[in-house]
């Protein structure tokens, strides 16, 4: 067990958000989609993106998705994740719509983390 808490300590959030892609998404690429670029995310959105956001809120803990339960679906658990997100990171209104103000706080988030080239932004 420490073994792993070491591996997990090192390696960072998210890099292991990139392996679990791989795990999870067999069609994954190497970088992620960019989400702070493309369309705009709400109740009812589907696809890749939403993929991408859906793991992003998970890693982070605000989305626990039951096992059973694909990703891939923007509904009522991604938009209380993605509240929860605007919440913590002060976007106002937090109503759970990822759109260009999230996009932005997500990219300055990320940014300060150096997480953006990990990613592949």
């Amino acid at each position: 067990m420490i073994k792993i808490n070491k591996i997990l300590t090192s390696v960072g959030v998210m890099s292991i958000l990139i392996l679990t892609m791989f795990i999870s998404i067999p069609q994954a690429s190497a970088y992620t989609s960019n989400i702070t670029v493309n369309e705009n995310l709400t109740l009812g959105s589907t696809g890749e993106n939403v993929i991408v956001l859906q793991g992003l809120m998970s890693e982070f803990g605000y989305l626990n998705v039951p096992i059973n339960i694909p990703f891939g679906y923007y509904g009522t658990m991604t938009k209380d994740a993605v509240a929860r997100y605007q919440a913590a990171q002060g976007v106002t209104p937090a109503v759970g719509y990822f759109g260009p103000i999230t996009k932005i706080a997500m990219h300055k988030h990320f940014a300060a983390h150096n997480w953006l080239t990990l990613l592949g932004w």
